[in-house]
């Protein structure tokens, strides 16, 4: 889930970030001049200089602070490990096609922890004719690298194919080069504890000439012998901040090896996450008059999880009418509709509302697919500035290049109060083809 400025804004950095090129693919990395310590919108943005589709890549980036979130998950996958994210497309439904571009939006929470930035923003992919598997045979390919213990990795990887002779292979650890070896394989050591590492490895020719790398081979070394798990957060209390969220505090823990982040639970499922300085988080998209139950765990930073803190019990105050209809979006209904894009045919849902009545000024609204988030979208800010919908909203959804596919749809708004309202009618529709 993430937040867009709503069709036809600009996106204006305050703050980018230019990524390597490689095998004609670059990635740019910025966030948007709207952003608060509060919420983000950011932009990943791909460039293909090549003379075929790419289907295959994975762009990077470091984020100074939060929780990053997509704004179209059907065509994205995304993976965060504290700092560090990583987003992949989803089989065909995001090629870079040949001399084109492609936007990846995304959303940054930092919760209140200061102004998001990104850095080392950076895409690695081989070119393909858009059915590219992803196997690219003219640079060297991991074969089953493998972490050894807490300080050291195995590398091994397949040599090229095709022209000349290979003399040498040079292995890059996080972008810099740390060794020359004739053989497929060699160890990496005196590396840290519990830490994420990028490997990657060319090869040089007899001509001189060297391939292009291979895909990052990405390993974590072990956590050291002997480390505890940290000690649990204590003193965790939940108040109930209006139907429809609910406010934690706690004590921050203590560990041997420096707490990294903490995990929130709720009803047993961890919903979120937060950074090593938090002692409190907001937990939204509840249900009005609920009782639901948090705990909070701390994560270290060999990734050792502590005991969770007691139960905190919370019930959610009443909705604006008491049962929440008077906050739902109204007179929802949803059609189908296609756009090609660079060969591909994609297909969208074209969504009409009602906006809510009575409950403050209305800017943002969220769409469940299938039940789940898949895409928060906002007015009134960019540049343009677009106008705040106040008797009908609409809008519409990318949901991938599959045709006959048939999906469950309904939408809540975010009320004045900064809560979230109650969802809309649920509906079916199916894509055309």
């Amino acid at each position: 889930m993430a937040v867009v400025v709503g069709v036809g804004s600009v996106v204006i950095p305050v703050a980018a970030n230019a990524g390597e090129e490689e095998n004609g693919l670059s990635a740019a990395c910025r966030v948007a001049d709207q952003a608060t310590v509060w919420w983000a919108s950011g932009e990943v943005s791909l460039t293909n200089k090549g003379d075929r589709p790419v289907r295959d890549w994975t762009a990077e980036f470091d984020v100074s602070q939060g929780q990053v979130t997509l704004d179209n998950p059907w065509a994205y996958e995304l993976r965060q490990t504290g700092k560090h994210v990583t987003i992949k497309p989803i089989a065909d439904r995001a090629d870079v096609a040949a001399k084109g571009n492609r936007a990846v939006k995304v959303g940054i929470n930092p919760a209140g922890k200061g102004m998001p930035k990104i850095s080392g923003c950076r895409v690695n992919g081989p070119t393909g004719n858009g059915g590219d598997t992803g196997t690219n045979t003219a640079v060297p390919a991991d074969s089953g690298s493998f972490v050894k213990d807490d300080t050291a990795v195995h590398l091994m990887w397949k040599p090229p194919t095709g022209g000349a002779e290979v003399v040498r292979y040079e292995v890059f650890q996080d972008g810099k080069q740390v060794k020359t070896v004739k053989d497929t394989m060699t160890d990496i050591e005196r590396l840290a504890p519990a830490t994420r590492y990028a490997f990657k490895v060319r090869a040089v020719r007899a001509d001189g000439r060297t391939t292009g790398f291979s895909k990052d081979i990405v390993l974590t070394t072990l956590a050291a012998p002997g480390q505890d798990k940290p000690v649990i957060p204590t003193d965790l209390e939940a108040t109930a901040s209006g139907p429809y969220q609910a406010s934690l505090r706690w004590r921050a823990a203590t560990d041997d090896v420096a707490v990294t982040g903490y995990r929130i639970y709720r009803d047993g499922a961890k919903v979120q996450e937060a950074d090593a300085k938090a002692t409190s988080a907001t937990v939204s998209g509840l249900t009005a008059s609920t009782s639901h139950r948090f705990k909070v765990t701390a994560v270290d930073a060999s990734g050792k999880e502590s005991d969770p803190t007691r139960e905190a019990q919370v019930t959610t105050t009443a909705a604006p009418d008491g049962n929440g209809g008077k906050a739902a979006p109204g007179d929802f209904a949803a059609t189908t509709a296609t756009k090609q894009d660079g060969g591909v045919t994609q297909h969208y849902l074209n969504l009409t509302w009602s906006v809510p009545q009575g409950v403050g000024q209305i800017t943002t609204y969220q769409v469940h697919l299938n039940g789940k988030p898949a895409q928060t979208f906002m007015w009134g800010a960019g540049d343009p500035v677009l106008p705040v919908p106040t008797t009908k909203g609409s809008r519409e959804v990318l949901v991938g290049s599959h045709p006959g596919t048939t999906y469950t749809v309904k939408i809540r708004a975010r009320l004045g109060d900064g809560t979230w309202g109650a969802f809309s009618r649920e509906l079916t529709v199916k894509t055309g083809g």
